[in-house]
């Protein structure tokens, strides 16, 4: 090697130090920050004891038996939680169950933090070093990961069908969206994008993929699951916190006449969201908003959950054209801050940002002028 370059290959070589150094000390006081705050509220709580104890129970036909799991979940600590997850989501995690309690929660662990890293990393269209940055400055994904949640999961098989669409594979993507039935209330914009963009084979892959989930678990637990399932969702505790919900749920709580309330500005949602992703050819763009919107309109969503929130905000970021004011609301959103108000005395200033920011995003996608036409179907 000539002696010239030399100074040059070291000088580089510097420069990478120095940047290495300048990322872990932006990313550290965020690490830190929100996996002790996820810490300091895991002492009331674990939710991975509850799908743990469904998990030993399911395919036995007391899943949803309120006192067996209740004495399951009494073993590990913690108040009880009811569990609201699908015969078929349940069985899929026995495999943790035939562990001992520690070793499933570090496997289960292991498999969240897979999970949200491939989110980051493969969220089609947005930049790998925002989608990382907002990560571990996420207080939402500190407590999913530390309160052993099953939102990443979600992420992932999210992302799996966007990342599958963008590749042309339209009945794989549908697919890896049926997945999504693990948390199906934060998907309920899927079917809305699939149908305004004339996605029929994903649409048509997704349907079929639910049936069949839907039947492997009444051969899981028995035909009388659904009535059971029904029983389980309606109790007072399963939903414990509705005034402090980041959704139009969480908005409405504090109005009179909420249930009206609530339908109403959803039926506003739901069709914000059609007529963007109609405007829309990118996958991850109109991707970030289906899954923005699926968390307001969702009907059981907690801080945790605006995870569901960072595509978004990380896509109005990086997208020159957009408006100065709405990339600060989404980089706002991305802060611990928002947590810190969802938990607090006034959580209605939270949900207001939630709700606001995101209807705020669907009008400026459908005013804002955008490359090409209508988003083209499939081919038959």
């Amino acid at each position: 090697m000539p002696m010239d370059n030399a100074p040059l290959l070291t000088r580089l070589r510097q420069r990478r130090v120095v940047l290495a150094v300048a990322i872990v000390l932006l990313c550290l006081p965020g690490v830190v920050l929100n996996l002790g705050m996820a810490l300091h509220y895991a002492a009331d709580a674990i939710d991975f004891t509850q799908f743990y104890a469904a998990s030993r129970l399911a395919g036995t036909g007391h899943l949803y038996n309120w006192d067996a799991l209740r004495q399951i979940e009494a073993q590990y600590g913690g108040p009880p939680i009811p569990s609201g997850r699908l015969p078929v989501i349940a069985y899929a995690m026995r495999g943790l169950s035939w562990m001992p309690f520690f070793p499933a929660r570090l496997a289960w662990l292991a498999i969240s933090l897979g999970a949200v890293l491939f989110f980051a990393a493969r969220w089609p269209g947005a930049d790998r070093r925002l989608m990382f940055a907002a990560l571990v400055w996420s207080m939402p994904v500190g407590f999913l990961l530390v309160l052993g949640q099953d939102t990443p999961v979600w992420l992932l098989t999210f992302t799996a069908g966007l990342v599958l669409l963008e590749r042309d594979k339209p009945k794989l993507a549908g697919v890896a969206f049926a997945l999504c039935l693990s948390k199906y209330h934060l998907a309920v914009g899927l079917p809305v994008l699939l149908v305004a963009q004339r996605r029929w084979k994903t649409l048509a892959a997704g349907a079929a993929g639910v049936a069949a989930l839907l039947g492997a678990s009444f051969l899981i637990e028995g035909p009388g699951w659904p009535h059971d399932y029904l029983e389980v969702i309606r109790k007072p505790i399963f939903s414990v916190a509705d005034s402090r919900m980041p959704n139009l749920r969480g908005i409405a709580y504090w109005l009179p006449a909420s249930a009206a309330i609530e339908l109403a500005c959803a039926l506003v949602v739901v069709a914000l969201l059609w007529m963007a992703c109609r405007r829309n050819l990118s996958v991850g763009l109109a991707g970030a908003m289906t899954a923005a919107a699926g968390l307001v309109l969702g009907h059981h969503a907690y801080a945790n959950d605006c995870a569901l929130l960072i595509p978004l905000g990380v896509m109005l970021v990086q997208r020159p054209k957009a408006p100065r004011w709405l990339k600060i609301w989404g980089l706002l959103l991305l802060t611990p801050l928002l947590t810190q108000l969802l938990v607090s005395r006034h959580p209605y200033f939270g949900q207001a940002l939630v709700v606001g920011f995101v209807a705020a995003a669907l009008i400026w996608a459908i005013l804002s002028p955008q490359p090409g036409q209508l988003a083209e179907a499939e081919p038959a």
